[in-house]
């Protein structure tokens, strides 16, 4: 998956998407994603780079467990050949879910 394929499908869930960091005005938003990279890993041949594999973490925030975008995303992936683990956590004081899950994608950083 490339980071273009992997953007496309987060617009495909009609929901709100932030790259980078989380923007104010979407802060009680639910659900929304809040996705940023954070592994660089060159790929190399014959001593040169020629592609970058860029892990990305994708933050999914509702107020129910399985909420039916989270569902819909994890299909998304599926329909893919991607099956990458998802973890939850219930962030007591702000009252919502946080389910999360690294993405690995290939671009030419």
């Amino acid at each position: 998956m490339t980071k273009e394929e992997l953007a496309t499908l987060l617009d495909e869930l009609e929901i709100q998407v932030n790259e980078g960091i989380q923007s104010d005005e979407n802060t009680s938003v639910y659900p929304r994603i809040v996705y940023w990279e954070f592994v660089w890993d060159s790929l190399t041949a014959s001593g040169n780079e020629y592609d970058t594999k860029v892990t990305y973490q994708l933050s999914f925030f509702s107020k129910v467990p399985r909420d039916p975008k989270l569902i819909e995303l994890k299909q998304k992936l599926n329909e893919k050949g991607l099956f990458p683990v998802i973890q939850h956590e219930y962030i007591q004081e702000d009252k919502h879910f946080h389910s999360y899950l690294a993405m690995e994608v290939l671009e030419n950083v």
